[in-house]
């Protein structure tokens, strides 16, 4: 299951983003839980450059998203915008009855004006 969604990592906002997916059917294919995704999004924060990571994982009905940040970058305001919450660098939002493949974009620009903004501060 690791295997698979390190396999998805894009980088953004020139490197300083990171983000990985997992969808339904990769769940199945491998017969996986959400649970075994635990401390997945993590391995984001390995890659060189990188300040603020995302693990989307499609749900039956809908999808969440897990934010993990460095530094002082506070995902848990950015996981606000979206109705979610959690701790300085470590938050996350659900998205109940939403297509995770057309709600990503939007997140992704999100978070390059959040983190654009946040660097300028």
């Amino acid at each position: 299951m690791l295997g698979k969604t390190l396999d998805t990592i894009k980088l953004i906002a020139d490197g300083r983003i990171g983000y990985m997916t997992i969808t339904q059917n990769t769940f199945k294919e491998l017969n996986a839980l959400e649970s075994d995704t635990d401390s997945f999004v993590n391995y984001t924060l390995s890659i060189e450059n990188v300040v603020m990571g995302m693990l989307f994982i499609e749900l039956k009905n809908g999808f969440k998203v897990s934010f993990r940040s460095k530094e002082r970058i506070p995902v848990n305001k950015f996981a606000e915008q979206f109705g979610g919450g959690g701790h300085l660098n470590a938050a996350g939002a659900r998205f109940h009855n939403v297509n995770m493949v057309e709600k990503i974009p939007e997140i992704l620009k999100a978070s390059e004006i959040f983190l654009r903004n946040y660097l300028k501060e």
